[in-house]
């Protein structure tokens, strides 16, 4: 008969100790198990070797062996220290090996045991597919339980700031990429608004020439026009007002007189041409004095 329901014991480790006794009952010595459970790392290990079940006294010896197999002290595990903890336990294997024989009514008692034995087995099976702690933990399935519910929460939450940071990235990659172009954009304007101080440069050091309808300007020309404003030509143009139409850019808009006297005493136009109150050209580019 079977009527104690403990069937393993656990003990902690001082540095030590070496025997451990247990008292469950087991159908053959070969079912006692001992394993070594570490506390800081929550992790176990089945002991395959260096423990010997004194099936006489009841008790396993750690680090043990059967009479006359002990290895020399040097090859020997230390005694169990703290911080860890040794597990007996028993594990029966799930079989019904007994016949009764053939005599009424023993085959329905061996079927009997049989029927028990098989439900043991498919629950044996069951339990093989759960989550359990290790036999020497602390820990309740209900920690664990809690612990796994944690670690879904939090998995959903580090899915979402890392979906958010996706997002912000990608919205950051296309706020670079705007800069760039605007960057580019920019790059291009200097480089314009520096090929259009250097070109003014250029021309503003050209003799402007009396601005006229009938001639045919091309890029690169500068005339003044009566109002004292200078323009340059920057497509061909035949008759068109500077001021009005796009093929001209201003260069200046300073008003001053336009012609002036030579050594001589001669009308000339001044090297850098403006418009005068008193006096303009012609079609022909000639001199005439401007009334009023």
């Amino acid at each position: 008969m079977v009527n104690q329901t403990e069937t393993k014991v656990i003990y902690q480790g001082d540095g030590k100790t070496t025997e451990f006794p247990f008292s469950f009952p087991y159908a053959d010595v070969s079912d006692v198990h001992v394993l070594v459970y570490d506390v800081a790392t929550d992790k176990e290990t089945v002991l395959t070797g260096d423990y010997y079940v004194d099936a006489t006294k009841g008790v396993v010896l750690y680090p043990g062996y059967a009479p006359g197999t002990a290895p020399a002290t040097s090859e020997q595990p230390a005694a169990l220290p703290e911080g860890k903890k040794l597990t007996i336990y028993r594990e029966t294997p799930v079989t019904q090996e007994t016949d009764l024989g053939e005599k009424y009514p023993l085959p329905l008692l061996e079927k009997m045991d049989d029927k028990l034995t098989m439900i043991v087995q498919e629950q044996t099976e069951t339990l093989a597919r759960t989550v359990t702690v290790p036999k020497s933990s602390d820990t309740s399935p209900e920690e664990i339980i809690q612990t796994l519910y944690d670690g879904r929460d939090l998995a959903v939450e580090s899915a979402s700031l890392a979906e958010k940071s996706a997002a912000d990235a990608a919205a950051c990659a296309t706020a670079a990429e705007a800069a760039a172009k605007e960057a580019n954009e920019g790059a291009a304007l200097a480089s314009s608004t520096l090929e259009e101080l250097s070109l003014s440069a250029k021309y503003l050091g050209t003799r402007a020439t009396a601005y006229s309808a009938s001639k045919t300007y091309t890029p690169a020309d500068v005339v003044m026009l009566t109002d004292g404003s200078a323009w340059r030509c920057i497509r061909t143009s035949t008759g068109e007002d500077p001021r009005t139409s796009g093929k001209w850019v201003p260069v200046t808009t300073t008003t001053a007189d336009t012609f002036e006297y030579d050594d001589n005493g001669d009308l000339m136009v001044r090297a850098s041409p403006q418009v005068s109150s008193y006096w303009g050209l012609d079609e022909n580019e000639d001199v005439y004095a401007l009334e009023g």
